[in-house]
């Protein structure tokens, strides 16, 4: 029932998120070297994409919920502690409750700033390290990694810390340990993703 409530709130954020991914995709393709017909093609068609794209995600995020449950359960079996897959997953949850609410409220800021004020591609983070820098400055791919350091994100770490002290009665030292890990792991991921993007813009020429 919690990952189900989870989803539910994580599907309304996307919708939401819908006319900010829309500017951004705007944003992208206007730095394209394209014709102005290919671009109204494209821009078309990804508007007609949004709500596939949305149950897509909702897909995505259900794996992403079991993975990450996995690695938790990986790095309490290697620091030789007992956790089911199952208390895994139930951890995972609960925790990331408090960053999906922090994704409203980013959202939320999002809508308040207006979508005007969005001038790149990765400007879609009001909450995290990223508001002391910009994209110019230190490139997107560190951007990135600094827009996942939020109040929210840290208070996942700590919530997940104390539900394994909880769940395993294992110190709090190595429960702070593995969760720093496991969220690591997690913000690497998007981190990753938009550094072999760039790569590939880079080859390509674009």
């Amino acid at each position: 029932m919690s990952l189900i409530m989870i989803l539910i709130l994580m599907l309304l954020n996307l919708i939401l998120m819908i006319p900010v991914t829309e500017k951004i995709t705007s944003i992208t393709f206007s730095s394209m070297s394209l014709a102005e017909n290919q671009m109204d093609t494209m821009i078309q068609v990804a508007h007609k994409m949004r709500y596939l794209q949305v149950f897509g995600t909702t897909i995505l995020y259900l794996v992403m919920f079991l993975f990450y449950a996995l690695l938790l359960y990986v790095f309490v079996r290697v620091a030789k502690d007992k956790l089911a897959y199952k208390s895994a997953l139930q951890l995972i949850v609960y925790s990331y409750f408090i960053a999906v609410i922090g994704d409203l409220i980013n959202t939320g800021l999002l809508y308040a700033r207006g979508l005007d004020a969005i001038t790149n591609t990765y400007e879609n983070s009001l909450v995290g390290l990223n508001l002391l820098t910009s994209v110019e400055q230190v490139g997107a791919t560190l951007y990135t990694f600094l827009s996942s350091f939020t109040p929210f994100q840290l208070w996942f770490v700590v919530l997940l810390s104390i539900g394994l002290k909880i769940f395993t009665n294992m110190k709090p030292i190595k429960s702070i340990i593995i969760s720093v890990l496991v969220w690591l792991m997690i913000i690497l991921i998007p981190t990753l993703s938009v550094y072999f993007s760039q790569l590939a813009v880079a080859k390509s020429g674009i």
